[in-house]
Order: C-alpha cells, then structure tokens, then sequence
C-alpha cells in the first residue's frame, strides 16, 4: 500500500512538469500554422482571396513549393470550385492587377524570390525574377495593401523595377538602370477646382453681349488677327526657348512650383479634371498635402439685386410771348428791277451801254418764255415776286408776325425703371450682369478713293453701348460674413445742344462707383447718389417795353426746365447651404 501510495505521487508530479510543455509545442505548431496560413493569403475580412464557404468548407491549400524553372505554375484550387485556366490576354479589364488586395505579409531576411512567391499566391499576378536578383534579401511587415503599393515601396527601394508584359498578369522585375531616375507618376482627380481657364471680365461682357459694331468690322478683325500672330509666336518662342509657360489656372502654377526642375513633369486632362504628376518619391507628400488643403468645397453666393432710376422732369412757362420764335413783329422788302448792265448783246458794238435797266418788252419776253417753256427765272430778292409792265417787282411791308400769345404751362412727368436680377457666383469669382444695347450717338461718313480716282463715299451711324452693366465679387469668410466688391455703372445718351448738317447728335453720360464693403449674411447694402441735374431758364421779353415796372410782365415771357436722375441699387447676398 504504501508502495502504490510512492507511485501515485510521482506520476501526478511528472504530469505536473509535462503539462506545461506540452502547451508550448502546441502553441508553436499553432503559430506556425497561423503563419503559413497568413503566408496564403488572409480571409474576406483582410483582403486578398476571399473563400466562399461556410465552415464545412476545406481549408485552402498550402503555399506552392519551389519548381522547376520552366514549368508552368499550378493553379490554386479555391474552395470546392474545379481549377479553370484563365486566359493569358482579355479584351477588357475593369481593375488591373496590381490594385488587387494582399496581406498580411511578413518576412525577415526572406529572399526577393520568396516575396514574389508570396504575393503571387495571393493576388494571382505572375513575376518573372531576372537573372542575380534572387540573392536579394527583403525585411517587410504588411498589414493590408496593394500589390501596386508593395511592388512601388519594396523593389525601388531595392533598385529594382518591374514591367508588365503586353495584358497579360505577367511582369518582369528587374534592375532599374543607373542613370535612370527613381521617378514615379501618380493621378489626382479634382472634386472642386476646376481645370477649365476662366476668362477675365472684358471677356466675359463680350461673350453676353452683342458684337460692337462702331468702330468697324474690318479694322477690328484685322487688329484682331494681328494679335493673336503675336500671341502665337510668343508662346512658340517661350517652348523653344525652354521657359514653362505660366498657366492661367491657380492650382497648376502651385504644384508646378513644387515640383523639381529637373525630372518634374505636369500633365492636365480638363475632361476628367485629373493632375498627372510625374517626379521623384520625395516630392508627392507635399503635392498631396497642397491638393489636400486647397481642393475643397467652396460655398455659394446668391446675389440679389434691386435697381431703381426714377426720373422727374419739370417744366413750367408763363407770360405773354410776342412776335414770332426769334421776336419778329414786321416784315418790309423793297421793289427789285432786273438788269443785265455789260452782259446784253450790243453792248460794245452799239450804244446799248447806255441803258442800266433793259427794255420792258425784253423783259416781259424773257419772263413769258421762261414760265412758258420751262427755263431756269431769276427770282427776285426781297420782293413779293409779282412784276408790274415796267419790269419792276413790287415790294411787301407785312405785319403778320405781329402777334401775343400768352402761355400758362407747368408740366410734370415722372419715370422709373425697375429691375431685380438674381445671380449664384461661387465664393472669390465675380458675377456680371449686364443690361445694355448699342445706342446711335450720329451720323459718320467715310470717303474712300484709290489710283488717283474719284473716291466713294459711304454714310454710316456711330453708335456707342449704354446701359447698366453691375460686378460683385463676393467672398466668405469663417464667421460668416461677406466681403464684396461692387462695382454698378450706368451710362446713358442725352441729345446734344449742337447739330451736325441739320441731323440732332447725343451726347453719353456715364455714372458708376466702386467699393469694397462687408456685410453679415442676408444684409441688404444700398449705393446711391448717382444723381444727374440739369436745369435750363429762359426769358424773354420786348425791348424797352418789357423793362417797365410792373407793366413790363405784359411783354415777358419765361420758361424754365428742370431734369433729375437719381440710381439707387440694391444689393442682398445670401449664402447658400449645400
């Protein structure tokens, strides 16, 4: 008994020591497991191949073993699903190869032969090693990744590059040359800087606007076409000179001025709004961080505007007005009496000099003929035009204009011209509206001539744009305020007090303001005092007459005008929220 009291006491205490490393080699054939399973490829949560299946499904096969070069490499069996061999060259492929997700990786001190192993048993990409790399040696921990961001970060730190070969999964990793350097190029897609070129504003008032035609159609394209020669030839100078040109869109200059000038190269495509950057590794997380800060959503704006021009025009005449227009109260011409003195037939050879005056019957002969066959008559000056038989015209004293008219008038009128146009500008761009038409100042001739020849002219209208053209540029800041520059002008075509051959001219007027204002969001801001008077007073009165005292109002007459233009605009900006 007490002997097998001794054994129970020894095997329980040999079980207590081996229970422990038991545990431990169990844990290591675990670990090792898990390793060669993470070496595999993880499961649909880690990315890489994904099993279908549930839990009766069998565990995926082990990693592929070394082969011999030249033979082909076995396809992976995933799940129940019987190996298909895929073809070589698709037509089409939605997602390249190398965006195809892998990891976990880890390896120490591992051969490039084996990393490639693994990351083909986990992405199905093919990699051909050439000849001495396979003494290359690679240190990596990948948690989740691409094959894309594997090959970028471990073969060019390594000196090495790698090739695709035609569309197949296939590439070739090799050394990188020496005096090739490390350059890698990436895309950027844009969400909200735009990479279309915004003109400038006197562009923009041409392209809403009817085309100017004053100044001339054939001068204007002439200049034109010269212009743009010289634009041509500038820029065709600035490429051959070697000198980068600058863009007119912001965002390019800004990447432009980090890249490095030796290997740095810039590509747009305005149809994707994409940035193709090319350049050495050291340079993208500063092109990432400037697109980062400056490609965000920039608010909106909704501008209302309220323009009034109230017009009032005032014009009052009272007195008695004498005579005609110009004061006339008589009309007297004297008799006239023809004479053709040196000029009649006989004058030198005979005594006909002897008469001023010619006969009557000549004159009543020239006179008869003249209104019976149609010849060209003198008529007489100052005279009333009829003619007695002596050959003379009777004179006239007439008393017509003689007259008083009393005038008792005041005339009021008033206009207003109203208009509320609305307007979205994005945050720091400026909004153009525009309300004019092309208004005839006069009458232009133009006289042309070649060779010596007579030359040809031609009558055309001078005309000049009127109207009412409004710029705001609006800009928001983080409290919620906004700074605006306002920039409303009016111009306008009053008749001139001159004439040009009898024809009524115009004269423009312009009115207009510029200012910078802040305001909070919703606030309404007023610009007026673009006010135009104009103020006209006329007297008249008979001489001596009308300067009596009191009795003196009887021979006068007054008229007096008084024009007044007032503008007031009305701007309300209102942020919009997405």
């Amino acid at each position: 008994m007490k002997i097998l009291r001794i054994l129970l006491v020894v095997t329980l205490t040999f079980e207590q020591l081996l229970f422990p490393v038991a545990g431990l080699f169990a844990q290591d054939a675990g670990g090792e497991k898990d390793f060669a399973q993470d070496l595999q490829g993880p499961g649909g949560e880690d990315g890489g191949p994904i099993l279908d299946g549930g839990s009766d499904s069998p565990p995926p096969s082990t990693m592929p073993q070394g082969q011999t070069p030249g033979s082909p490499i076995e396809s992976v069996q995933i799940a129940n699903t019987p190996p298909k061999d895929a073809p070589m060259y698709e037509d089409a492929e939605s997602v390249s190869p190398l965006d195809r997700r892998i990891g976990p990786i880890r390896l120490k001190g591992a051969p490039l032969s084996t990393f490639l192993d693994v990351v083909s048993a986990q992405s199905k990409v093919n990699f051909i090693i050439t000849e001495g790399l396979e003494a290359k040696t690679i240190t990596v921990f990948l948690r989740k990744t691409t094959v894309r961001e594997a090959l970028e970060l471990l073969l060019r730190v390594k000196g090495l590059t790698y090739q695709r070969i035609g569309k197949s999964n296939t590439y070739v990793v090799q050394k990188r040359s020496a005096d090739m350097p490390n350059l890698i190029t990436k895309i950027y897609t844009l969400n909200y800087i735009p990479l279309i070129p915004i003109g400038s504003i006197g562009e923009e008032i041409a392209s809403i606007t009817a085309q100017d035609v004053s100044a001339g159609s054939g001068g204007g394209s002439s200049g034109g076409g010269s212009g743009g020669g010289g634009q041509q030839g500038g820029q065709q100078g600035g490429q051959q000179g070697g000198g980068q040109k600058e863009s007119p869109i912001s965002i390019i200059n800004i990447v432009r001025s980090v890249l490095s000038k030796k290997n740095g190269k810039l590509e747009t495509d305005p149809r994707t709004n994409t940035l193709i950057v090319t350049d050495v590794p050291e340079v993208f997380p500063q092109v990432e961080q400037i697109i980062s800060e400056l490609d965000k959503k920039a608010p909106q704006i909704l501008i209302e505007a309220q323009i009034v021009e109230i017009n009032t025009d005032r014009m009052n005449e009272l007195g008695i007005e004498w005579g005609g227009s110009r004061g006339e109260m008589a009309y007297f011409a004297g008799p006239a009496r023809l004479t053709d003195y040196g000029l009649r037939p006989g004058f030198f050879s005979g005594d006909e000099w002897k008469k001023f005056f010619p006969k009557t019957t000549d004159i009543g002969a020239a006179a008869s003929s003249s209104s019976g066959g149609g010849g060209g008559s003198i008529d007489p000056i100052f005279s009333s035009g009829q003619q007695s038989s002596k050959g003379v015209y009777y004179g006239v004293f007439s008393l017509s204009q003689l007259q008083a008219i009393f005038r008792a008038l005041i005339s009021k009128g008033e206009g207003r011209y109203l208009g509320k146009p609305k307007i979205v500008a994005m945050n720091n761009k400026t909004a153009l509206i525009a309300i004019s038409k092309d208004a005839a100042m006069g009458t232009q001739s133009t006289v042309s001539s070649a060779g010596g020849a007579s030359g040809s002219s031609s009558t055309g209208v001078e005309r000049r744009r009127i109207g009412l053209v409004l710029k705001v540029t609006p800009q928001v800041n983080k409290e919620g305020f906004i700074t605006m520059i306002v920039q409303p002008s009016y111009s306008d075509a009053i008749a001139s007090a001159i004439t040009v051959q009898g024809q009524a001219v115009y004269d423009p007027v312009s009115r207009g303001a510029s200012t910078m204002v802040r305001v909070k969001n919703g606030q309404t801001v007023v610009i007026g005092g673009m006010l135009a008077s104009t103020e006209a007073k006329t007297i008249k009165k008979v001489p001596l007459l009308g300067y009596i005292p009191i009795l003196g109002w009887l021979f006068t007459s007054v008229s007096s005008r008084r024009t007044n233009t007032d503008l007031v605009i009305f701007i309300t900006p209102t942020i919009l929220v997405d």
